[in-house]
């Protein structure tokens, strides 16, 4: 039975990476299919049809893979680059085919010490390449990867949603505003210097209850918690406002429950989503969910979500950019 391995950001915790994985695994079908993560056990809970994982280099090649699909979360980056080349090199050589997918892609020009002649050779060599966004192929152009991608304009916008959760936990008949924050330091900033504009974004909102949109609970990072950033975003912004399904705050109930397709049925439920989770947003629109972004300014994560899918936003949409204070943006 043929092999293919899928290197993306897997299992630490963001249900949005698990999406790109369903995604990967849908455009890539056939054979036993496996992925990097630390946690297979989450990550196979989140992603049906996975034969298993592996978490090294070593373990990979041992797999024999005919195909290796690089991609999913965020791995456009030099460190991801870095760590699997000289990998993929090897299997490429052993007779694998490489697929650069999906990918999103950070300004790597400033580190390319990766770019070895064995990285150059399985980018030129890859049966694909595709970024996900403009900005994406910008980057790509600016490093002289050697090989200009294909834009993809975000495909897992398209993953069907399960709606089970959301029935079993949304009221019929009630106006719902879907909310997800992160509580990153900066956006933290953002939320207390530019606190009077969130207000008046919220006012044509009341009356709504809030469904809690928590796409991420990171193994490793307490930056990347959404449940605790949407209860400071609730405690200083909506103190009153009802909470429609109130387990969506509980850590032991979402990692239990949650899964990226459950997600978008959650979010499918919504009159209006909130967000400052780019997949949540992509969840959104593929569903015809108005949705509207709130990100710091100078973060474009968001805003390249908004202008490669702004053809499938639903009325209302718009995106946010929030001020920092000035000792903050300059961090």
């Amino acid at each position: 039975m043929p092999v293919t391995a899928f290197l993306g950001a897997y299992g630490h915790g963001n249900l949005g990476d698990e999406l790109c994985l369903i995604e990967a695994m849908r455009a890539f079908p056939g054979g036993d299919a496996f992925a990097l993560s630390p946690d297979a056990a989450w990550t196979m809970r989140c992603v049906a049809g996975l034969a298993g994982c592996f978490r090294r280099g070593p373990e990979l090649l041992r797999l024999a893979p005919s195909r290796i699909v690089f991609g999913g979360g965020l791995f456009g980056t030099s460190d991801a680059f870095r760590a699997w080349m000289p990998w993929m090199a090897r299997a490429a050589e052993a007779g694998a085919e490489i697929h650069l997918h999906n990918l999103g892609l950070s300004r790597i020009k400033f580190d390319l010490g990766w770019l070895d002649e064995a990285a150059r050779g399985v980018i030129a060599g890859a049966a694909s390449f595709t970024v996900r966004d403009y900005v994406s192929f910008e980057m790509a152009a600016e490093a002289g990867l050697g090989r200009m991608p294909r834009i993809t304009f975000y495909p897992e916008a398209d993953i069907p949603a399960d709606d089970n959760l959301a029935d079993g936990l949304l009221p019929r008949g009630r106006k719902l505003l879907g909310l997800s924050v992160i509580p990153l330091p900066l956006m933290q900033a953002c939320l207390r210097h530019d606190a009077a504009r969130v207000r008046d974004l919220l006012a044509p909102f009341a009356g709504h209850a809030v469904v809690p949109i928590a796409s991420t609970v990171h193994r490793d990072l307490p930056e990347e918690d959404d449940i605790a950033g949407i209860a400071d975003f609730l405690a200083q912004f909506l103190p009153d406002a009802p909470i429609a399904a109130p387990a969506l705050l509980d850590r032991t109930h979402w990692r239990a429950e949650l899964t990226p397709a459950r997600l978008k049925g959650l979010i499918a439920r919504c009159d209006t989503l909130v967000t400052q989770r780019k997949h949540n947003a992509i969840h959104a629109i593929g569903a015809g969910v108005r949705v509207i972004g709130l990100h710091p300014l100078e973060d474009d994560s968001l805003r390249r979500t908004f202008v490669a899918l702004s053809h499938r936003l639903a009325p209302g949409s718009r995106c946010v950019g929030l001020d920092a204070p000035p000792e903050a943006a300059a961090a």
